[in-house]
């Protein structure tokens, strides 16, 4: 019976333990929070994905956030083609990159 009390303390000590270090960590990701670009993830999904570092960038995500900061050109991308190009360009006029296909890239011709 002792043991079972004694098991009981030590169970309720360590989960008021972890309840206050889940309640610091709630609090510390809300104050820390940081907001990301919501056209970040579109770009780098839009990118070849080959993260080579052509570009100059350290990788397609490194490429993204030039892009998004103004200090890199999307044709620095060299897998990239044509149509990677533009989707992105559209990406960062806040324009929907899905309506961008091949065949609209024809037409404009």
């Amino acid at each position: 019976m002792n043991s079972l009390v004694n098991g009981l303390i030590v169970a309720g000590v360590v989960g008021a333990i972890g309840a206050v270090i889940g309640l610091i960590l709630a609090y510390a990701s809300n104050v820390f929070h940081v907001e990301e670009d919501p056209r970040f993830d579109l770009i780098v999904k839009n990118l070849p994905g080959f993260n080579c570092g052509v570009c100059g960038y350290p990788g397609c995500s490194g490429m993204a956030q030039g892009l998004l900061d103004g200090k890199a050109d999307v044709t620095q991308c060299k897998p990239g083609t044509q149509l990677t190009y533009e989707k992105v360009k559209a990406i960062l006029k806040g324009e929907n990159p899905d309506l961008i296909t091949e065949e609209t890239l024809r037409a404009a011709k």
